[in-house]
């Protein structure tokens, strides 16, 4: 055990960002993944989780490579789904948007049949979500990405 550089649980989540629950969720369900399992712990004792620094960090820069540019492709879809159905290139000229949003909802429902009517309001609903809390997702995102490959850097210079 001599020959690995460790790191609590915790201490990750407060240099990265990521919070505990999430990092406990990671760890319950990919535990037993068949392709990329969730790292083993080296030692754990009550609250205290220790993880081997390399592991741990690769494991999540995999993770969030993917991750982000998934991120970042729903809001570009969102950010055309609202364009098209507002009818503005420039979502930040629109002072409410939740009001917009509404108006082009009623327009759809006078303006499509009633088999056509439910997918695209469906879709606009889910991009105005999408809209509002992926810019914070991505950020965080990208946070725990940078930290994961800047903690896995230094455990490699040591």
């Amino acid at each position: 055990m001599s020959n690995y550089v460790m790191i609590s649980a915790q201490e990750f989540c407060d240099l990265t960002g990521l919070t505990m629950a999430r990092f406990k969720r990671y760890r319950n369900l990919l535990h037993a993944a068949p392709e990329e399992p969730f790292p083993a712990e080296v030692y754990e004792y009550n609250t205290t989780v220790i993880f081997d620094v390399e592991e741990l960090c690769e494991w999540f820069v995999d993770l969030y490579e993917g991750m982000v540019p998934k991120q970042e492709a729903l809001l570009g879809e969102a950010v055309e789904t609202l364009q098209r159905h507002t009818g503005e290139r420039n979502l930040n000229k629109i002072k409410d948007l939740p009001a917009a949003v509404s108006r082009a909802r009623l327009n759809l429902l006078t303006t499509a049949s009633n088999r056509e009517r439910p997918a695209p309001q469906k879709q606009l609903q889910e991009a105005h979500k999408n809209y509002l809390k992926l810019p914070k997702e991505i950020l965080a995102s990208k946070k725990v990405l940078a930290e994961s490959r800047r903690i896995l850097e230094r455990a490699h210079a040591a």
